[in-house]
């Protein structure tokens, strides 16, 4: 049964030449055409410019859907927002948007939430914009990897310049901090975690003469990227809100994982529970008996299973099958010392 989805790798929040990032849409498309991907959410700052002018759609086998990041007027609190087709007013606190969003129907996602930087050692330019608070009931689905927040919160002056030579080189897992506030979370309440790669493609001078992009486009598209697990092929025959009503369903039901390019194509890693004849997928909860957790890798890896935020078990494994009592799982897959695959939680309960 869990091999029967029909699986869809993508990448989340891209900028263009419409608001800071270097690149047009024609040229954002074909990077990600010849980085395999499958589908694109771009969202330039506070402009929906690139729907307007109709990027929105099947681009050859590739569906991009334009929406777009929300800042307050303090500039903090990003927001993005996918599906709706005008911006809303500019002096919108971040309550009042992020309510907005969830009441219209559309995909709101945290953009990189608890962003940090060392003040003694990170490049200058670059300030962190973290939430600081994400106790409201709206926010459903955060960034819980970013891969340019990532390589800020890792770069200093010290190693700038090779780390924009080497763009994926350093990348390790995401937050601590931010894993264990989205465990704890889920013990409350759902949230969705995705991975993103806020890129901009960011020019910059190396040496006073050298012109090098932070993080191109198509390097980027083979770093963090978004796998959605989908019961039926996305027609190209269907309008595009079907589309994109579809894609945003998996990823607000949390029927998605999170992979790091750079250390392994993670397409094929399938976690899932069992019960007799009784399924639950990542993202869903429900009652049973007997539950073996069982999950199926495309290469060994290092699996860390998560329970209740705390690890439950952890080795070297292609396929795990274990008899589990109730709890929230989630399961890690590192490659040596770095992150490869982050599955969303299952919620199994006590059977009455």
């Amino acid at each position: 049964m869990n091999s029967d989805f029909k699986e869809y790798v993508g990448c989340v929040h891209a900028h263009t030449i419409f608001s800071d990032g270097s690149g047009t849409y024609p040229e954002i498309i074909k990077a990600a055409q010849e980085a395999g991907l499958d589908y694109l959410l771009a969202s330039d700052h506070m402009t929906l410019r690139g729907r307007e002018k109709g990027f929105t759609g099947w681009h050859n086998d590739l569906f991009v859907s334009v929406g777009y990041e929300i800042n307050d007027a303090d500039d903090q609190h990003h927001y993005l927002a996918f599906g709706l087709d005008k911006i809303l007013p500019s002096s919108y606190s971040h309550k009042e948007y992020i309510q907005a969003v969830k009441e219209k129907g559309a995909l709101g996602i945290a953009a990189h939430p608890f962003e940090q930087r060392d003040i003694n050692s990170s490049i200058a330019g670059f300030p962190p914009i973290p939430w600081g608070n994400l106790d409201y009931p709206e926010v459903e689905v955060i960034e819980i990897w970013n891969m340019m927040s990532h390589w800020l919160e890792l770069t200093t002056v010290r190693n700038k310049y090779w780390n924009v030579v080497h763009p994926r080189s350093f990348s390790t897992f995401p937050s601590r901090h931010l894993l264990k506030w989205w465990d704890k979370a889920n013990l409350e309440r759902k949230v969705t975690g995705i991975g993103s790669v806020d890129v901009h493609a960011t020019k910059i001078t190396i040496f006073g003469f050298f012109t090098k992009a932070i993080f191109d486009y198509k390097i980027m598209f083979k770093s963090i990227r978004t796998h959605l697990l989908c019961n039926n092929e996305l027609s190209k025959s269907a309008d595009n809100s079907t589309t994109e009503s579809t894609i945003f369903k998996l990823i607000h039901d949390g029927r998605t994982f999170i992979s790091n390019y750079r250390w392994g194509d993670a397409r094929g890693f399938r976690f899932w529970v069992e019960d007799g004849d009784r399924i639950l997928q990542m993202g869903e909860s429900g009652e049973m008996k007997h539950p073996v957790l069982k999950a199926s890798l495309p290469e060994k890896g290092h699996c860390r299973i998560i329970r209740n935020g705390e690890v439950f078990q952890k080795g070297k494994a292609t396929r795990l099958n274990l008899q589990v009592t109730p709890g929230i799982y989630r399961l890690e897959v590192l490659k040596g010392k770095h992150g490869w695959i982050y599955s969303n939680h299952i919620k199994i309960l006590e059977s009455k």
